[in-house]
């Protein structure tokens, strides 16, 4: 009868166990789900912001094309890394071209912005600026953009496009290069230093863990009744 009564509580406690168990995993997966919500709202933001850039605050001349439209794919790099970056590039580049089309869409340039958001995620992920090393992956990263892909991978899905000589493309966005090489050199430390100060990055990172943990507060207000 002992032997009964023992297996029965061992079985009670096994079955509290489990449930505890099941309860911290439900309360782990309403934090994640709480997470994923917000940082499809941050890129959908960001996305937003790009196509508004590139249409409305963009100066456009025969040679030069100067934009902010890389400030939101650099921010999403800062946060979210190449997937964020590669994303908001990707979209707001087809967003852009569905509100404002310039000529025929050519999927090869979409993919271009696509790489040039993962160069920014992989160089500018969490970096602060506080170590030589990140200071450098930022120079790098401008360098990779605009002297390597503005410059030569650029003018050539132009001439495949508008059957133009390579080399008038390369020789008419020189100037463009130049200058946005200076903006972008200007403006990724600037915006990288805002998001540090105003504590983005700390504050997603926290988002997860404060919904697991109230999630895991009413649970245990609820045993408690």
């Amino acid at each position: 009868m002992l032997e009964k009564k023992k297996t029965n509580l061992d079985g009670k406690q096994s079955l509290n166990v489990a449930q505890k168990g099941k309860e911290k995993i439900s309360a782990a997966t309403r934090g994640s789900i709480k997470s994923s919500t917000m940082n499809l709202t941050i890129i959908a933001m960001l996305t937003a912001l790009l196509v508004v850039l590139s249409l409305f605050c963009t100066i456009k001349t025969d040679a030069l094309k100067i934009t902010l439209d890389f400030i939101p794919v650099m921010i999403a790099a800062k946060l979210y890394g190449i997937r964020g970056a590669g994303l908001v590039a990707g979209l707001g580049d087809i967003i852009g071209y569905i509100c404002h089309p310039t000529g025929p869409w050519f999927p090869p340039i979409t993919v271009t912005a696509i790489i040039t958001g993962i160069v920014f995620g992989i160089l500018l992920k969490d970096n602060s600026l506080q170590t030589v090393r990140e200071k450098l992956s930022a120079v790098i990263s401008v360098v990779i953009s605009q002297l390597l892909i503005s410059a030569f991978v650029t003018p050539l899905w132009l001439n495949i496009l508008y059957k133009t000589s390579y080399m008038t493309f390369f020789i008419t966005r020189l100037p463009q290069i130049a200058v946005m090489t200076a903006i972008q050199l200007i403006f990724i430390p600037i915006m990288i230093k805002s998001i540090d100060s105003i504590g983005i990055v700390k504050m997603l990172r926290n988002v997860k863990t404060g919904s697991i943990r109230m999630s895991e507060k009413n649970q245990n207000i609820k045993e408690d009744n």
